[in-house]
């Protein structure tokens, strides 16, 4: 199946194309790791492009059919769904690719050699790359990138989206006073997360260490400066996914409380959530 499917794009290929020489299979690709993005051919015509993250002999791959990659949705509606991601590392779509690369088309202004795309699995989530610092860190002095959530075990279960693995938390020293019904001494807690966060639009969350223990004491305040449409509390990163969805949620639910116990070894912050018994964990940048 997969030589009968190359033999038909590439007769359609000659065929669209008076005088034009036959574009020759000059390499392949084998499940590899590479980055989804997006490139203008001709004029407006947009198509797909993957940078793969290993190159050998060839680094950027146009593809010709598109079909793997939109499933079911329409080639413009997958075209503008995909155009919203921005154009760099840690945001695009990461996916395991299989393919034939063909020589160029002198018709044609690729970024890439032309690919016939064979095998195109969506990579959903990703470990994060860190290393134990040892060392004292304060609550307060660092930005906390989230490695995963945890089990009670301190065993990853759940890496960060791959689209969206700059999640990060940080205990600022703004203080709040200025907010009605803040916590004594409360201050902000900064939440960035690769999702749109609606239901906290004009919301701030305060926070204060409970003196003599290892207990962080969470309120959600309504925001005074609260202007309807904008978000004051969350920056968000691009569209939707279900994978940024579901790990932003996961994100909410854990600090859905009014406690959270936390643990803070070299430059490594464990939070757990007393109540939905929900544990992550996090590396100072």
């Amino acid at each position: 199946m997969k030589h009968l499917r190359i033999f038909f794009i590439l007769l359609l290929l000659v065929g669209c194309n008076d005088g034009f020489e036959r574009q020759k299979i000059i390499g392949e690709i084998n499940d590899q790791v590479a980055y989804l993005d997006m490139e203008i051919i001709e004029g407006d015509s947009l198509g797909f492009v993957f940078e793969l993250q290993t190159p050998g002999n060839f680094q950027n791959l146009s593809v010709i059919d598109p079909d793997l990659i939109c499933d079911s949705l329409s080639v413009n509606d997958c075209y503008n769904w995909h155009s919203f991601y921005p154009r760099r590392p840690g945001m695009k779509l990461l996916y395991h690719i299989s393919g034939e690369v063909l020589s160029p088309n002198p018709n044609e202004k690729r970024v890439g050699k032309p690919f016939i795309l064979t095998k195109a699995e969506r990579i959903l989530s990703c470990p994060v790359d860190y290393r134990i610092v040892p060392g004292e860190v304060a609550l307060n002095e660092k930005v906390w990138k989230m490695i995963g959530f945890v089990d009670n075990d301190d065993q990853i279960y759940s890496h960060p989206a791959c689209e969206s693995n700059n999640m990060r938390i940080q205990f600022s020293d703004v203080l709040l006073d200025d907010y009605p019904f803040n916590l004594p001494g409360g201050k902000r807690v900064e939440v960035r997360t690769g999702d749109y966060l609606f239901s906290l639009s004009g919301r701030e969350i305060s926070y204060s260490v409970i003196e003599n223990s290892n207990k962080i004491r969470l309120k959600y305040l309504s925001s005074p400066f609260f202007i309807p449409g904008f978000r004051n509390y969350v920056q968000h990163d691009g569209p939707r996914t279900l994978q940024t969805k579901q790990k932003s949620d996961s994100l909410l639910r854990l600090l859905s409380t009014d406690t959270l116990d936390y643990m803070l070894e070299n430059n490594i912050l464990k939070l757990s959530n007393p109540k939905s018994k929900l544990n992550a964990m996090f590396v100072a940048n």
